[in-house]
């Protein structure tokens, strides 16, 4: 896949294969990289909370098999037996649910493990206290109308990758109403 975001010294580009149907505002909530809670919080002028419905934390062997855990290992993250997570979470303004976000995320050092599991920073704010710029790659995006996808017409959806070295996210984010992006306040 060619890259997502290019420049040059008097160029920039994202490129994406964008369905006609997607308007410049969700085009630019698809483009966030990591960003996303601070895109919306500026769409409608207020703050965004980030509300947690489920995580669940597992350790993994280095041949990569997951065992559920109460306890991740936090001291002991690393390449070769790192922390894994799975989540949701609720982003929402004025108590709406503005998008849905379901990932996995793979810590692989202690540093991080402890930002993400102990000190609960949420992903785009562990790559700020980590002093660094996330690799973004995003893999689909679109209007649900698949069964694997969600299947509200008025949806929108994107799954993407965000890395650094030591910590990996796969997210799939749902906006459940297109409709927001354009009412954007009064849709509140």
């Amino acid at each position: 896949m060619a890259p997502f975001y290019t420049f040059t010294p008097n160029s920039t580009s994202i490129s994406f294969p964008w369905p006609v149907s997607v308007t410049g505002t969700e085009r630019v909530m698809l483009s966030a990289q990591g960003n996303l809670q601070k895109f919306l919080s500026a769409f409608f002028a207020r703050p965004i909370h980030v509300s947690l419905v489920y995580s669940n934390d597992f350790d993994t062997t280095p041949s990569g098999e997951r065992t559920p855990t109460l306890t991740p290992n936090v001291l002991s993250a690393s390449r070769d037996r790192p922390a894994l997570q799975t989540r949701q979470v609720y982003l929402e303004c004025e108590d709406k649910i503005v998008c849905i976000c379901t990932s996995t995320v793979t810590m692989s050092n202690p540093h991080v493990a402890n930002l993400f599991l102990v000190e609960k920073y949420p992903i785009g704010q562990t790559f700020s206290k980590l002093g660094q710029t996330a690799n973004f790659e995003l893999i689909e995006e679109s209007r649900s109308t698949t069964e694997s996808k969600p299947t509200d017409n008025s949806a929108l959806w994107r799954k993407y990758r965000l890395f650094v070295e030591d910590f990996e996210c796969e997210i799939l984010e749902v906006f459940p109403s297109r409709q927001m992006f354009s009412f954007g306040e009064a849709w509140l």
